[in-house]
């Protein structure tokens, strides 16, 4: 069951082509944010009558509650009909929304005519890009042989290696956008290394994060550590926010192994994650599953090193807190700058589109190694507008969002490099550090 403005629906017999991730993903909730990104492509015609077909009886209807009906305050949800138009076709979008979507498919069909390919196979990953995930993979198991044989260097590169891994092969694949072959994307986001469970990476990033960013009580990714650490406003200021400046990079540097091996388990328990994304049903055979997940995940990070370099208390230490440490540092470079800034990180429009634009940042545009390190996260705007496109098209689609931006008089936030970026982020969380005047949420 699932809820997609306001009307549920019974997919369980449906032969989604994301497959039953997919279809998991909105189990239970109000999955219009998320159809609506994941769809971006298909006719509305289509969609609405494929729908029809597994919509629950009214009667039944009026008995069912999504699990997150409570999470979040109303004023801010996203108003599904600010549309400007009266035609079905138009959808439930905006001008800027409507005419955005309809340049990013006419770009992708042209592609899809002149390779012979289908359209949605034209925003996957290219033959390129499937050139750059085998190399990055072979270099990943390169290191992880000299890593397991002691090697001071492989201790350094393997965490670096295993982040560039993971930006640009799993966290596209769990986007959905390796290929439209769905046990593609689900085989490669469960193979990742030194990432979360996928379990929890779909409902902390994909049904919460991107759904809605910077949307108190909505998006998780504003109240980690909120004990040590304040990044929105929502977050209520404690003393110890004063000293956060410290704090932030201890989180830098542990928060990333914690998030694969607490963070989980933390969220299993409550039955919720960061106060803001249900955790829904499991069954026994998957909530064991992932609890075993998480402890094997622990042991591959910090007990085989005790076994191997046994009487080598040095490397024992060393190989089991540094690679932890740089990998969370990897992690967080590459991500925390992306909405944590003064420009967009209280922003919010009711229009679903609008509001991916101001609340995301991208930065070093030109850059090719930001773009590699990052995974193509730089151009975080047009992901989050399109986040089942292979961020190696993200580049194409940034002239196209910068253009209808400036006509609709939509913000777009940009830093020219890396450094700028990080200083926005430093002040945002200078600023965040002191005692409110006024408490807005």
């Amino acid at each position: 069951m699932m809820q997609i403005h306001g009307v549920w629906y019974d997919v369980t017999d449906f032969k989604h082509p994301g497959g039953p991730v997919a279809l998991n993903l909105g189990r239970d909730r109000d999955a219009t944010s998320l159809f609506e990104a994941h769809h971006a492509f298909t006719p509305r015609t289509r969609l609405e009558g494929l729908l029809n077909k597994y919509r629950v009886p009214d009667e039944r209807a009026a008995r069912l509650r999504a699990i997150d009906a409570d999470i979040g305050k109303p004023e801010y949800r996203f108003d599904w009909s600010l549309s400007t138009k009266p035609e079905p076709s138009d959808g439930v979008f905006t001008d800027f929304a409507t005419e955005l979507r309809a340049r990013v498919k006419a770009h992708f069909a042209k592609k899809a005519h002149e390779q012979g390919i289908t359209l949605l196979q034209a925003t996957k990953a290219t033959w390129a890009r499937w050139f750059c995930m085998t190399l990055c993979t072979v270099c990943f198991l390169a290191s992880i042989v000299a890593f397991v044989h002691g090697s001071w260097i492989a201790m350094v590169l393997t965490p670096i290696v295993a982040w560039v891994y993971a930006a640009n092969i799993s966290h596209d694949a769990m986007h959905f956008s390796v290929s439209t072959v769905w046990w593609i994307n689900a085989g490669l986001g469960y193979i990742c290394p030194f990432m979360s469970s996928p379990l929890q990476w779909y409902r902390q990033h994909v049904v919460g994060h991107h759904a809605y960013p910077n949307v108190p009580f909505r998006d998780p990714d504003l109240a980690h550590a909120p004990a040590f650490m304040r990044v929105h406003p929502s977050v209520r200021w404690r003393p110890a926010h004063l000293w956060q400046r410290f704090s932030t990079a201890l989180v830098w540097t542990f928060g990333a192994t914690l998030y694969m091996t607490v963070v989980p388990l933390k969220a299993l328990y409550l039955g919720i994650l960061n106060r803001s994304v249900p955790v829904g049903k499991l069954s026994t055979t998957r909530t064991t599953v992932h609890v075993l997940g998480r402890l094997v995940t622990a042991a591959l990070l910090w007990g085989w090193q005790w076994y191997v370099f046994q009487g080598d208390l040095p490397r024992q230490v060393l190989f089991t807190v540094v690679p932890m440490l740089i990998h969370s540092l990897c992690f967080m470079l590459a991500t925390q700058v992306n909405h944590l800034t003064e420009e967009n990180s209280t922003c919010f429009s009711s229009e679903y589109y609008t509001h991916q634009v101001i609340t995301s940042h991208s930065f070093a545009q030109t850059s090719s190694l930001t773009f590699w390190f990052s995974g193509g996260l730089n151009f975080q705007i047009e992901h989050h507008l399109f986040p089942t496109v292979n961020h190696c098209h993200l580049h194409e689609l940034h002239p196209i969002v910068k253009e209808l931006c400036a006509k609709y008089n939509v913000p777009y936030h940009e830093s020219p490099n890396f450094m700028v970026a990080l200083q926005k982020y430093g002040k945002y969380i200078g600023a965040m550090s002191m005692p409110p005047t006024e408490i807005d949420y």
